[in-house]
């Protein structure tokens, strides 16, 4: 988890959860990623992605994945600008929403 604060609030937060298989290579999930509303469009977003995936890239994780809403342009922009690669595309159960599925490679998964 990477928090972005000041000593009066929280301006916003990343958090990704292990989602290795079995006899893979390690995986991440980008679970959340949010920036409080007065704080966005100043690239912290952005900085809040590439602290998190330099962590789980030293804890030898081998990708990251994340789902995002189809609709959401602004972000999609921000991880294709980032390297990571659309993959799919779906629905999500709870919403019915579409979403698109990206990864993005940390490591080779045999070095």
């Amino acid at each position: 988890m990477c928090i972005a604060e000041s000593a009066l609030r929280i301006h916003g937060f990343a958090m990704a959860t292990d989602s290795t298989r079995p006899g893979a290579a390690r995986s991440a999930h980008l679970s959340l990623l949010a920036v409080d509303p007065d704080d966005q469009s100043q690239g912290l977003g952005r900085s809040l992605l590439t602290s998190l995936t330099c962590s789980l890239g030293l804890e030898q994780f081998a990708e990251v994945t994340l789902r995002v809403l189809a609709e959401n342009l602004p972000a999609r922009r921000i991880y294709e600008s980032a390297g990571w690669q659309p993959t799919e595309h779906g629905i999500f159960d709870d919403s019915g929403r579409p979403y698109v599925r990206y990864v993005l490679v940390l490591r080779a998964a045999n070095s």
